[in-house]
């Protein structure tokens, strides 16, 4: 199996940051902007014709589809379906999306299973698949509550290893990194990969920190990890500590 090696993009990088990537032979996790999706196409189809290989990231703060306030559930909704649209035909056809994103958002459960189920559908319905991502705080830092949303829903899951690592269901000791690989494998289509999070995230300080979830992921179809680090020196020193670890023969 063949891993693609992709770098996360916000559309406030671009095209400096999308440039970067593209030159040091990355694939593409581009964040688009909500507000102004119609410029999608004219920013993305100029890397698309040099071959760079693009998913999607839903970095939608503001817009909730799990809310328990029933309008800004519906908002949220809305926003995330029009995004689905916006990126069909405009690279590989993937979205990650979060639930509960912001931490003072206080989410229905039902709700939020209700309108992934829903997202899930339109994004069938444009050829696009629909991954939910773990969180390091909240419902969805419970692999077991992700899991079982996606299996209710007919998402798959990216795995966030940082948020994963860091989360206070393996800090306390209740559950070890590797339970969230175990636990995602048969729905695992994606790994968001980098140390650990605290006030930002913080590349991984040597290849074992990792190594353990990557022989775990090499197990499952998922065939895309995504160094999600802002600072490029960090990203390249990520690229050299997996690019090795890749060419030793693991794949």
């Amino acid at each position: 199996m063949t891993i693609t090696l992709a770098v996360t993009a916000k559309w406030s990088t671009y095209p400096q940051r999308l440039d970067w990537i593209q030159e040091n032979g990355f694939a593409l996790e581009y964040a688009p902007n909500p507000e102004i999706l119609k410029d999608l196409p004219k920013r993305i189809s100029p890397y698309m014709k040099k071959g760079l290989a693009i998913r999607y990231h839903a970095f939608l703060p503001g817009y909730e589809i799990g809310h328990a306030d029933f309008d800004r559930a519906e908002e949220g909704l809305r926003m995330h379906k029009n995004l689905l649209t916006a990126i069909r035909n405009w690279g590989e056809p993937v979205l990650t999306i979060h639930i509960g994103l912001n931490p003072e958002d206080q989410i229905d459960q039902d709700r939020a299973v209700d309108n992934l189920t829903t997202l899930v559908n339109h994004g069938k319905s444009l050829g696009l698949i629909v991954c939910l991502e773990n969180l390091r705080r909240g419902l969805t830092s419970d692999p077991a509550i992700v899991l079982d949303w996606a299996e209710r829903s007919g998402s798959m899951i990216t795995l966030d290893i940082g948020h994963a690592v860091s989360s206070n269901l393996v800090v306390e000791g209740h559950l070890s990194p590797l339970d969230y690989i175990n636990v995602f494998s048969d729905k695992l289509y994606e790994i968001h990969l980098y140390g650990f999070e605290s006030d930002r995230h913080y590349p991984p300080k040597r290849l074992e920190d990792v190594k353990p979830m990557l022989d775990l992921s090499l197990k499952t179809n998922c065939k895309w990890w995504t160094i999600e680090l802002d600072d490029y020196e960090e990203i390249l020193f990520t690229k050299g500590l997996i690019s090795g670890y890749l060419e030793e023969g693991t794949v």
